[in-house]
């Protein structure tokens, strides 16, 4: 197998201009698939095809050939007659299914003091009217900007959007440019850090190029999938830039070192290869698996972001095992010719620093790993749409404003079979009766179950009456995502099966959130398991240990339950797809540090006293983890602080957050955990044989003699 390998490597070396060439039109033919590949942007499309709302949805679209209203539209500065003709207008614009406004529920033509205040107060304010618009999820971006263009020229002085696929086509209309501007700035930061820590100046671009290739590759063969969604699409450049980056520094770092021997460049190249393979191997293998272990989430999502993200590991290896040595060898003179001095110290009086402090920092950390670890458990999770929406945006301020002048909260509806008035009416009076709903609007409500269908005009049916179903729209005074909403669908859909058993079907965005909930909190043990179980496997082949993964596992993992556990203590809410992501993704990546921490004092402690091992480790890994902790801390922050999608910026922040408190338990609890478990970890590692110190006679034995 290794003469293989050697074969395959020199035959790499032996054609260095025909890899790179091949590389490249590789590349080229990747970045053209790019632009082709479909963005998801509709969670409830990753729900299992069993879900409840699944169906449910299926069934609503084949009947009404129409979503239930899902936009609001608050035109202001405007009177009767103009609201009128902008509904018309609204109606006709393509992506627009349907709409609902004051003229559907009241008869316009009459003074509207003739009506019930209340009704009217739903649909207007002093400053303008309120529309309810069912938009096509394929065809919202556009269908926004020609609603906005249309109440502009109808006299409207301005103009207010909310609902969920309002805040599905905001965030599909800035996501291109934001991750964009999000990969400029990371690239910015990446080329600082890694001139500091190189030894010529070219070395970053050789880094950001191989990086870069992998990247596009990644990218490009996302093609095979036909789409990914939304989440996958913002963070997989920009996670896999960051994670892999120090793969290239460990393949750079071999060569030097087998330069510096006298060897020459291609020895210099083959030799770095041998050297670095196994450990960008079990580096790469970690995050692999800790990135596939979010296919175990039933809620597909999981899937289409993990196989994305695994896959551009695999790309991001094979690139810097193979590509990153033949650029080297091809611009060898341009390396020799931007050569500078070290500007990185020494890290000994950092390793010092670090021995200092571990014993007071595992101490705090022994007293907080158990409250973290339930507040990481009680943390309150948002799950749908709503988690777009970032505080202090301008569509965060719109759904205000919305929400608190009509008081438009949660709408759901309910579909039963056509035909069963006497059955319909008895739901309806049930379903009246629930605490939270403020309206409901059916057949048996707006006509009678006395007047037969044929009798009513078809124009006044379309909305409640179609494909065999009648329509029971219930309109409550819940916003958003709540335990009081969740608990109100479960009621409502009880009473449905009570009435109409295994018949009815419940539709609605908090439907889909609170299905949801059920299904990813039942993903949150499978994805846990799934990592911690695939991670270890690797880490016990890797170390050949007992011991060992245990440990690093409970450094990587104590620093997850931390991050997670802040926002419960600060009382914030976080997107539940990203906890389950974080855990995932943070235990695949992050576990790299203890990895390179780990093999420099297993090296040291054969030789060297178990203090003075794990110092001189601490001093020899801290420039490579220091770089690539920094890299996703600061790529995190860009994200969280960039993203204007609540659930993209959520997750950056989260990322971010992670590096850095796993970086400080590399630094600061893994090695008190080295010194506390020095002797088991040798009793429990295959062939290992740490440094025994000599025997000193004690004094009063010397004097005798």
């Amino acid at each position: 197998m290794r003469h293989m390998i050697d074969k395959l490597f020199r035959a790499t070396l032996d054609h260095p201009k025909g890899v790179l060439a091949a590389a490249l039109l590789l590349c080229v033919a990747c970045a053209l698939c790019i632009p082709l590949v479909k963005i998801n942007y509709q969670f409830s499309d990753y729900l299992p095809e069993d879900s409840p709302s699944t169906g449910s949805l299926q069934t609503l679209e084949d009947a009404f050939g129409a979503n239930l209203p899902n936009s609001y539209i608050y035109a202001q500065g405007i009177d009767l007659m103009q609201a009128d003709a902008l509904a018309a207008e609204f109606a006709a614009i393509d992506g627009v299914d349907d709409l609902i406004w004051l003229g559907d529920v009241v008869d316009i033509r009459r003074p509207l003091e003739t009506y019930d205040a209340d009704i009217v107060k739903a649909w207007k304010s002093d400053e303008g009217y309120l529309y309810q618009v069912a938009l096509d999820s394929t065809k919202s971006v556009a269908a926004l900007d020609a609603i906005k263009e249309a109440a502009q020229a109808g006299g409207a002085n301005a103009v207010a959007l909310s609902g969920d696929e309002v805040n599905t086509a905001v965030a599909q209309g800035s996501s291109d440019f934001e991750i964009q501007l999000i990969l400029v700035m990371a690239v910015i930061v990446i080329l600082g850090l890694l001139l500091l820590t190189s030894e010529a100046w070219f070395e970053p671009v050789l880094f950001l190029s191989v990086i870069g290739i992998s990247i596009v590759y990644n990218l490009g063969t996302n093609i095979i999938f036909g789409e990914i969604s939304f989440i996958t699409q913002m963070c997989a450049a920009i996670l896999q830039l960051a994670v892999s980056m120090d793969y290239g520094i460990v393949m750079l770092h071999e060569y030097r070192h087998f330069k510096q021997e006298g060897r020459s460049s291609y020895d210099a190249a083959l030799a770095g290869m041998h050297k670095a393979s196994g450990v960008i191997a079990s580096s790469a293998a970690t995050t692999f698996f800790g990135f596939l272990s979010l296919c175990a989430m039933a809620f597909l999502i999981g899937a289409d972001m993990g196989v994305v993200l695994a896959k551009g590991i695999v790309f991001s290896f094979l690139s810097v095992l193979f590509l990153l040595p033949v650029m080297v060898l091809l611009s060898e003179k341009l390396l020799q010719r931007t050569a500078h001095r070290k500007f990185l110290p020494s890290f000994d009086k950092f390793a010092k620093w670090c021995m200092r402090l571990s014993i007071p920092f595992t101490l705090i950390a022994a007293l907080i790993v158990v409250p973290a670890f339930l507040g990481s458990r009680n943390t309150e999770y948002v799950y749908g749409a709503s988690g777009f929406v970032e505080p202090g945006s301008q569509l965060y301020e719109d759904t205000e404003l919305i929400e608190e002048t009509f008081n438009a909260s949660g709408q759901c509806a309910v579909l039963v079979p056509e035909g069963q008035w006497g059955k319909e009416k008895e739901l309806v009076a049930a379903l009246d009766t629930l605490p939270h709903v403020s309206s409901i609007t059916s057949y048996v409500t707006t006509v009678s179950e006395r007047i037969p269908t044929d009798m009513v005009p078809p124009a006044s049916l379309e909305s409640l009456i179609s494909g065999g179903y009648s329509r029971i729209i219930i309109a409550t005074d819940l916003r958003g995502e709540s335990p009081e909403a969740f608990e109100l669908v479960q009621r409502i859909r009880d009473l449905c099966q009570l009435y109409y058993p295994d018949e009815a079907k419940l539709i609605g965005s908090t439907v889909t959130s609170y299905d949801m909930s059920l299904i990813v909190n039942d993903d949150s043990a499978r994805v846990l398991f799934a990592s911690i179980i695939a991670i270890g496997l690797v880490l016990l082949l890797m170390f050949r240990s007992l011991s060992i993964p245990l440990i690093l596992l409970l450094t990587i993992e104590s620093s997850i339950w931390i991050n997670l556990a802040i926002p419960y203590f600060a009382g914030e809410t976080i997107q539940y797809i990203g906890y389950l992501i974080i855990s995932a993704i943070m235990l695949g990546a992050t576990v790299d540090y203890t990895i390179i921490l780990t093999r420099s004092y297993l090296d040291k402690r054969r030789v060297q006293p178990k203090r003075q091992a794990i110092t001189e480790a601490i001093s020899r890994s801290a420039i490579t983890i220091l770089t690539s902790a920094t890299i996703l801390t600061l790529c995190g922050a860009f994200i969280g602080l960039i993203s204007s999608n609540g659930v993209i910026a959520s997750l950056g922040t989260l990322i971010g957050r992670g590096a850095f408190i796993a970086a400080l338990n590399t630094f600061l609890l893994l090695p008190m955990l080295f010194m506390i478990f020095d002797r088991v970890i040798e009793k429990t590692t295959l062939g290992t044989h740490f440094y025994k110190q000599p025997y000193k006679q004690p004094l009063e034995e010397k004097a005798g003699r």
